[in-house]
């Protein structure tokens, strides 16, 4: 696990910047590591990278299935 959080790392550094990658590490943040405000800062970040219903969805499902509703961010920021 070790090994795959440092090509997670890697990956989400290159440029242009890849949503799939951001989203799948921040599905890896959450189911492996229980680390729900890292996995939800990279759902958001894939979601400014490219908007699209697939990261919009990861992230509904995401906040539907940890019942973050109280630590979500806002997509629409005032």
């Amino acid at each position: 696990m070790e090994l795959a959080e440092q090509y997670f790392k890697l990956a989400v550094q290159v440029e242009p910047v890849d949503a799939e990658v951001m989203s799948r590490y921040a599905m890896f943040l959450w189911e492996e590591r229980g680390d729900m405000e890292g996995a939800e800062e990279m759902l958001l970040a894939a979601i400014d990278a490219e908007p699209s219903s697939y990261h919009t969805g990861n992230y509904a499902r995401f906040l539907w299935q940890t019942g973050a509703w109280d630590t979500c961010y806002p997509l629409n920021p005032p």
